[in-house]
């Protein structure tokens, strides 16, 4: 605290040619703590000052013929807060007061006594403190004057009606209080839960997990060198806020009460409108959608995996991250997320559980729903969002995950769906402006993406990788892709089928090899449309993934592209259900 600093340790640099001075000097600095570095000429000693910008220099004033008297000039260049004394013997007084006047703190007579040297190092000590003491005095006087600025701030964190409008004001209040210009808030996702959900963000942190651990945000914030503060009221735990950036690195003393008043004052409005939620939990609805509340969404997933776990039985997760498109036609006066809302509800079950977690992403529960099921939803979603079709109001991205396959709790399920809805936004669908190309069209743009041999062992799966085959080998290679999918569970494919040797031939045979309790598989015959009568594609929606297929084939080869990317897929799926006349599930 103010007024009770410890004294601060001294970093010394004696530039001495006589030994018994130095060993004086060795034992007195030995024995206070301060540290002492120790040259024998003049070009020595100016080294070790500009490494060591230290506080004290001990300079003979006699060595090189009184040069000595000259270096006092470069250590004060070389480190202008430091203290010189001037070392001289009895003949050489006249100078010892050259020395001070050229604005050394004092002289020295050799020989010196230890008495001597520790006066003159305590007058340096004195002054550095008085000068650490001003700094913290002034940056206390700052920090009161920004508390009380933001006494209005402060007060407004009160006001809040949800937890998410609390966060959104608590990150922006502490951030101005700690001198930040970053902030995370994470609350506890349900009433006593241990998983922390992301409320707000300030600043340049869009990266920190959305959904985690405590401990998995503790390490988040070190190694992003952000802060921790807790809210906590008693021993009742509010929250966590990450902090850094600008002006700050930890809370000095001067910014801690301060930034302990907001932590208090955040604890106890959190506190109050938790109490206020558990007393309206029989609703359970966001107030500003259709959708459920997110601490509902958490009830009832921790209810579907714990069935899922007794029963061996699947469910599915959906991330669903929405952003109104510019000059969308959306009126003003509807909340983007809201209209979106309706679109998504519009897509799922009754029996599915839309929940809104941030102020533009949503989470999807999927009861006793498997993989394909569940890349089915997405495809509905993303249809009525206008995705597939390119004419969205909405930038969008959907990530799946399924139960087992993907995590056995719900921090790893919605850690793999955010991931991949994540990655969705940078699909080459995105990226080039595939939507609205018809299907001959699509085929051709897609063949026209062929990277280098060097970019194919270095791109993702979810990247499209070019590949030219023979005919047969195509079809082992379909095959071996099926068999692959079925081993996890069911399997739906989707393949174009045309006359003699192709995909769908493949497809065909490896129905009667698996069986269609496993393997359900629907044709399509392309060939009448113009410019797809050699295309071939392939579709497999398998429990863990999906995967496509697509290309022509000229004479005895095929050349395509295949791609782990769930958007490719779907809107491959969207093109052959257009040339079909029927939906494809």
């Amino acid at each position: 605290m103010i007024g009770q600093r410890s004294a601060p340790e001294l970093n010394v640099v004696a530039i001495v040619p006589d030994a018994a001075t130095i060993e004086l000097m060795s034992a007195t600095l030995k024995a206070s703590g301060d540290r002492l570095s120790v040259a024998t000429d003049l070009a020595e000693g100016l080294s070790r000052v500009s490494a060591q910008v230290p506080d004290v220099a001990f300079v003979d004033v006699t060595l090189g013929d009184s040069a000595g008297l000259a270096v006092l000039h470069h250590v004060r260049a070389l480190a202008p807060n430091v203290a010189v004394f001037a070392l001289t013997g009895a003949d050489r007084l006249d100078l010892g007061v050259q020395a001070v006047a050229l604005g050394g703190a004092g002289v020295l007579v050799r020989p010196i006594s230890g008495d001597e040297l520790m006066n003159a190092l305590s007058d340096v000590r004195t002054r550095i403190g008085e000068r650490l003491e001003r700094a913290e005095l002034l940056r206390a006087a700052r920090s009161a004057a920004r508390g009380a600025s933001m006494s209005g701030d402060i007060a407004e964190i009160a006001s809040a009606k949800t937890r998410r409008e609390a966060a959104h004001r608590i990150a922006s209040v502490l951030a101005a209080a700690s001198g930040a210009d970053k902030a995370v808030v994470y609350l506890p996702a349900a009433e006593g839960a241990r998983q922390l959900l992301r409320a707000a963000v300030l600043g340049d942190v869009s990266s920190a997990p959305t959904f985690c651990e405590e401990m998995e945000a503790l390490t988040f914030a070190k190694e992003h060198d952000l802060s921790v503060v807790r809210m906590a009221l008693l021993r009742e735990f509010s929250g966590l806020v990450l902090v850094g950036g600008g002006e700050m690195t930890d809370p000095g003393e001067a910014q801690q009460p301060l930034v302990d008043l907001v932590a208090t004052q955040a604890a106890t409005v959190l506190s109050l409108i938790g109490a206020r939620e558990q007393s309206h939990r029989g609703a359970m609805k966001d107030p500003s959608s259709s959708a459920y509340t997110f601490a509902y969404f958490v009830d009832v997933a921790g209810r579907e995996i714990a069935m899922a776990r007794r029963h061996g039985r699947r469910f599915s997760l959906a991330t669903v991250g929405l952003e109104m498109a510019p000059g969308s036609g959306v009126g003003d006066e509807t909340e983007p997320t809201v209209f979106g809302a309706e679109r998504v509800l519009g897509a799922v079950r009754d029996t599915d559980v839309l929940a809104r977690v941030d102020a533009n992403e949503f989470y999807l529960l999927l009861p006793e729903t498997g993989g394909p099921g569940a890349h089915a939803c997405r495809r509905r979603i993303l249809a009525q969002l206008g995705a597939v079709s390119g004419s969205s109001p909405f930038s969008a991205a959907v990530g799946v995950a399924t139960f087992p396959h993907d995590g056995s709790d719900l921090s790893q399920l919605l850690r793999v769906a955010k991931f991949r809805a994540d990655a969705s936004r940078s699909s080459v669908v995105n990226t080039l402006s595939l939507g609205g190309l018809p299907l001959g069209a699509l085929i051709d743009a897609l063949l026209g993406l062929v990277p280098d041999a060097q970019a194919r062992k270095v791109a993702p799966l979810e990247t499209p990788h070019y590949i030219e085959l023979p005919v047969t080998d195509a079809m082992g290679l379909v095959s071996g892709a099926v068999a692959e999918a079925t081993r996890g569970g069911q399997t739906r494919v989707l393949s174009t089928l045309r006359a003699g040797l192709s995909l769908g031939s493949a497809v065909r045979a490896d129905t009667a090899r698996i069986g269609s309790d496993v393997l359900k598989v629907e044709t399509v015959d392309v060939s009448r449309v113009p410019g797809c009568e050699r295309v071939d594609v392939l579709i497999v929606i398998a429990e863990h993934a999906t995967y496509a297929l697509a290309g022509r084939t000229e004479g005895s080869l095929v050349r395509a592209v295949h791609s782990a990317d769930p958007l490719l897929t779907d809107l491959l799926v969207a093109r052959l259900s257009e040339v079909a006349g029927r939906p494809f599930e």
